[in-house]
C-alpha cells in the first residue's frame, strides 16, 4: 500500500505527528479512503525524568522496545465514490484532528505511551515463557 504524506504537525510536548493518505481503489469507482497517523517517540532520558517509578529506567525500556516507539492510528472508510474520495478524507482527517490533536499533545502522552507499550510487552513475552 502507497502512502502519501499530507501533513506534519509540530505538537507542543516536542514529538511530530505525520498524516499520511493510504487511500487506494477497491473496484470500479469505489475506494478505501484511509488516514494513518503517525508518530515517532524517542525511548530517551527525558522520557522518564519524572517517573514515580525509580525501578524502570531507560535501558531497560530501549531493551524491550527499543530506540523508538512507533505510535500508529488509521482511520478509514469503505467504498466511498471516486468523486467524494477528497471531500471524504478532509472529513476525517478534520474529525481526527479535532478529537485527538489536544491528547495527543499533552506532555505525559509519550511517557505514557511508552509506559503502557513496556507494560505489554513485559506482560506478552511472561505469558509466552508460562507455556
Amino acid at each position: 500500500m502507497e502512502k502519501k504524506l499530507i501533513k506534519i504537525i509540530n505538537l507542543e510536548n516536542g514529538l511530530e505527528l505525520k498524516l499520511y493518505d493510504a487511500s487506494r481503489k477497491l473496484a470500479g469507482d469505489r475506494w478505501l479512503v484511509s488516514l494513518i497517523a503517525r508518530i515517532e517517540i524517542p525511548t530517551n532520558e527525558s522520557l522518564l525524568k519524572e517517573d514515580a517509578s525509580p525501578s524502570l529506567n531507560v535501558d531497560e525500556i530501549r531493551k524491550v522496545l527499543g530506540e523508538k516507539l512507533l505510535f500508529e492510528l488509521k482511520r478509514e472508510k469503505i467504498f466511498i465514490d471516486e468523486k467524494k474520495k477528497d471531500k471524504v478524507m478532509k472529513e476525517i482527517q478534520d474529525l481526527f484532528l479535532s478529537s485527538s490533536l489536544s491528547y495527543l499533545s499533552y506532555s505525559d502522552f509519550p511517557k505514557k505511551y511508552v509506559l503502557k507499550k513496556f507494560n505489554e510487552k513485559i506482560k506478552k513475552d511472561s505469558w509466552y515463557k508460562n507455556i
